[in-house]
């Protein structure tokens, strides 16, 4: 299974405001961000999501800046969702002098394999869309990564669960896929830690029975699923399962947290609990100005809001620490400070992942997502 959604040569742009080449002769000097992403090829449409977040934090930066100080700048690679243009991206970029630091990484998978050619080129990395273990977990210092991973989801997800549903029986199931198995491990292993009975449950990807997986599924007599996938290749699972009379309760990770899994399973998902790192921005009173002027420049999805996150705590950095070049926007952003973005504060670990990771749960109520709760309180929500 591989999750594309909340991430030749290759073609590239640099884009400042509109007007920016006779703006930035007021300026002292040029910043640019380097954006990694498939931008043509089947997960385009996710790719141009994430320059369309990098791009409107870029634009409202210089719009509001005065003059002679740092103008910033973003420069566009096509990845097409393959590791070989994903290593030469990295290659071109570290050619620029200007660019600073990348953000991109919308296939964990891809992303993991492509780090050694990032941390050899010097170029800090900030993955704004996949939520893969892999991404930090082989110990490099160049990555910082914005969503919460996938292991700390289903460690989250099962202590809400424990707190507030108390399951006798809780079944996390997977798919031998690229996405859901650290999703579910964590879910089993913190569910068994709280003393609820826990077992993970895996069935076929590339060809999968999803009625004999209901089965085998509804022997083990569970009061509460955990789907840990996407909703392309699990959401079925939830009709096969709904045709043979289970009745219990559900939830679901974010590969579930998207419009396809309202309009094609609405009536499978009715009451599922969807857990996601997006957080309900319209109760978040500190970032409405910020909201308003995104939204008069894109579209704000999960995707675009953690790349217009990202976008801003590399103009944080650079601004903070006068990090002009690549060298000291690695130091900038090793250093243990706090930012604070769209999308919440975030302060990096030694591992590049947010140090107090939350997660929000939606409900599916009459076909579209309700806001329930964070797995833990937080004062960027009300």
């Amino acid at each position: 299974m591989r999750r594309r959604h909340f991430l030749g040569a290759a073609a590239a742009g640099a884009w400042l405001i509109p007007g920016a080449r006779a703006l930035a002769q007021n300026f002292q000097q040029q910043v640019t961000i380097g954006v990694t992403a498939p931008l043509t090829g089947p997960a385009g449409d996710a790719g141009r999501q994430i320059v369309d977040g990098v791009r409107a934090a870029v634009n409202q930066t210089n719009v509001s800046m005065g003059s002679f100080g740092t103008a910033f700048a973003y420069r566009t690679f096509d990845d097409q969702d393959a590791l070989a243009s994903m290593i030469q991206n990295a290659q071109f970029a570290a050619a620029d002098p200007s660019i600073v630091a990348m953000i991109g990484g919308l296939d964990g998978k891809l992303t993991a394999a492509a780090l050694p050619t990032f941390a050899n080129s010097g170029l800090p990395l900030i993955v704004s869309a996949s939520t893969a273990n892999a991404v930090t977990d082989r110990g490099y210092r160049s990555v910082w990564r914005l969503p919460t991973k996938d292991g700390t989801e289903g460690q989250l997800f099962a202590r809400y669960l424990a707190k507030h549903a108390k399951p006798k029986h809780a079944i996390a199931v997977t798919q031998d896929g690229d996405y859901g198995a650290d999703v579910a491990s964590g879910y089993a292993d913190q569910a068994g830690a709280l003393g609820i009975k826990a077992e993970t449950f895996i069935f076929s990807w590339s060809n999968p029975d999803y009625g004999a997986a209901a089965k085998s599924i509804l022997a083990r007599k569970p009061d509460y699923l955990y789907l840990c996938g996407a909703t392309k290749s699990m959401a079925p699972l939830a009709t096969a399962l709904k045709n043979l009379g289970y009745s219990g309760g559900f939830g679901a990770s974010e590969g579930f947290f998207n419009q396809a899994a309202l309009d094609k399973y609405r009536d499978a998902l009715a009451g599922a609990l969807i857990s996601t790192s997006f957080p309900p921005l319209e109760r978040a009173p500190d970032v409405a100005n910020i909201l308003t002027d995104f939204r008069s420049r894109a579209t704000v999805t999960a995707l675009s809001a953690f790349s217009y996150a990202a976008a801003q705590i590399i103009i944080s950095a650079s601004q903070r620490n006068s990090a002009t070049n690549r060298l000291a926007m690695l130091t900038a952003l090793q250093t243990p400070i706090s930012y604070d973005t769209v999308v919440g504060s975030f302060q990096f670990g030694f591992s590049g992942d947010p140090i107090d990771p939350n997660l929000y749960f939606y409900t599916v109520t009459d076909g579209a997502l309700k806001y329930t709760a964070a797995s833990h309180p937080s004062a960027f929500i009300l």
